[in-house]
């Protein structure tokens, strides 16, 4: 029983070291292709992302060989995305296609990496988070407003190119407003008033669903707790129940032991 509590153990720490690989990785891709990163960083990036994804690679095959079925665990889906989110496309790409083609993005590809790192256990709070509350519409709605304003603002707009209307769409939504951007014509002024209140609307709308699931939370927590201590205090109770049961049991034996006794003395006599 301890060797395989052992082993379940080691095998839980060999998946958050994995997974801790995998989101180190992620920061480093998103990084790399948000802000201009030097040539010699963005080298030992890729090489970095290059180990992991051979790491990937190979808890893939390992998993396909200890799998019964190997069809079931190819078809599986969860297995699937797993071995895309495993191939380093920048590696292959830039070995394959020539020095000047713009791969750069491609390497968001291996974002699929989030799926693998939301299967932990310690990420749980997450994928309870977007069940629960509904918080992943909440930011697709986002995502949608700050689309839709960008556009409207580069086409009715004539101030600022499209990289600085979505900067100041984004810091508008959020309700930051450091001011070194600000709407110029009519028409960037009555877009920034509708974008005030849609950012006002969505963050009480994120306020609200984070403070609802924290709270319940605290509440399961609370209730985990409670009941952990019933079942502690119960199973104290009945490990005296049975104590005591047991003494009896003995104390039966000594008197069946000492009646009989008796009997073979009468039965002497």
């Amino acid at each position: 029983m301890e060797t395989s509590d052992n082993k379940g153990n080691g095998g839980h720490v060999q998946d958050n070291i994995l997974h801790d690989l995998i989101f180190v990785d992620i920061v480093f891709i998103t990084i790399s292709i948000i802000f201009q990163v030097p040539d010699n960083i963005q080298f030992y990036i890729q090489l970095f992302d290059l180990i992991v994804c051979i790491i990937l690679l190979g808890e893939y095959f390992i998993g396909l060989i200890r799998a019964p079925s190997k069809r079931d665990f190819i078809l599986d889906k969860w297995n699937l995305l797993g071995l895309i989110a495993s191939i380093p496309f920048d590696f292959i790409f830039y070995m394959f296609v020539p020095i000047d083609f713009p791969v750069g993005i491609l390497g968001y590809l291996r974002l699929l990496k989030l799926i693998r790192v939301f299967r932990l256990a310690r990420f749980t709070f997450v994928v309870d988070l977007f069940k629960k509350t509904g918080f992943h519409k909440i930011l697709i709605a986002m995502g949608i407003v700050v689309l839709v304003f960008t556009i409207l603002m580069d086409i009715v707009g004539t101030s600022y190119n499209t990289f600085d209307y979505l900067y100041f769409v984004i810091v508008t939504l959020t309700t930051v407003g450091y001011g070194d951007i600000t709407p110029v014509t009519y028409n960037e002024k009555v877009l920034t008033m509708f974008l005030v209140l849609f950012g006002i609307l969505m963050f009480s709308a994120i306020t609200a669903a984070i403070s609802s699931f924290l709270t319940d939370k605290i509440v399961e927590s609370s209730a985990d707790d409670d009941m952990k201590e019933l079942k502690q205090e119960i199973g104290e109770k009945s490990e005296n129940i049975l104590n005591e049961l047991d003494v009896v049991r003995k104390e039966n034996e000594k008197l069946q032991q000492q009646i009989d006794e008796l009997k073979e003395i009468i039965k002497n006599k």
